[in-house]
């Protein structure tokens, strides 16, 4: 099943540039979950009313006592429902802005392998704990989204957006591969991997009216992570692996300029 939606932002001037850096693979409950520099960008979102954000997955660890992964080196919060609340309480000043702003802020929140894969974070509990009372829309693991920029109501751009958790291991450009088959879009979102990438592409495509081939762009983000790879003084998953690839923590940002028509991706 995939969810779609028609996300629509107004601007306040034409030439104004929204910037969407979505959030993804927080993982709070884990020892290498970097909790001062979500709340930076917590906060940096909430300011700049021209940024705005998707959360695109494993927003808590959920590692419990009860899962076969769990770590007591790594896993310092056992509790999902206590996740659930730390994610609500650092998440509370977007949150806040999002309810007033006249466009979402948030457009959205999918679920990522450590929610969907665990028995009691059930899509009813993502929804009445994080959706509803947030007024954040559930996108599942897989959402088309058109995003449409318009200013004083009338139209000014329309892209249409990929949006993914992901899954597996490798590389964002195998992922990016993947998730290009059988999909039409001009932005592609994922996550999963924790590695920032953006990879900007041009594809051909047929012009009507001139007849004429042109090319467009298409532009591929790995969103990173808030949870460090490796943590000291700890023995983790990754620690038992013969290659490790850091994880580079933070985000990746597309700016987009909807009157000049121009995507910008930044790492």
């Amino acid at each position: 099943m995939v969810f779609a939606k028609k996300w629509s932002i107004e601007l306040e001037k034409k030439d104004d540039v929204i910037h969407l850096e979505p959030l993804s693979d927080i993982h709070i409950g884990h020892a290498g979950f970097d909790e001062e520099l979500y709340k930076k960008r917590i906060k940096a979102i909430s300011k700049d009313k021209h940024r705005y954000t998707l959360f695109l997955g494993d927003q808590l660890d959920a590692i419990t006592t009860y899962d076969k992964r769990y770590n007591p080196d790594t896993s310092i919060e056992h509790d999902v429902d206590n996740q659930r609340k730390m994610w609500q309480e650092l998440s509370q000043p977007l949150i806040d802005v999002h309810k007033e702003s006249k466009s979402e802020k948030i457009g959205g929140l999918l679920h990522g392998n450590h929610e969907y894969n665990i028995r009691e974070i059930t899509r009813s509990y993502i929804e009445n704990q994080f959706c509803i009372p947030n007024d954040i829309e559930f996108l599942g693991s897989r959402a088309l989204i058109g995003l449409e920029i318009t200013y004083k109501k009338k139209v000014l751009g329309q892209w249409t957006m990929l949006a993914i958790h992901g899954s597996g291991g490798g590389k964002p450009e195998r992922m990016f591969d993947q998730m290009k088959k059988n999909v039409y879009a001009d932005i592609f979102l994922c996550g999963h991997l924790h590695q920032k990438r953006y990879t900007p592409e041009l594809v051909s495509d047929f012009d009507f009216e001139t007849g004429q081939r042109w090319e467009r762009d298409i532009h591929l983000i790995n969103a990173g992570t808030f949870c460090r790879t490796l943590v000291d003084n700890t023995d983790g998953y990754m620690d038992r692996k013969n290659e490790v690839v850091y994880g580079q923590t933070g985000t990746a940002t597309l700016s987009i300029n909807a009157y000049q028509g121009k995507v910008v991706g930044h790492i």
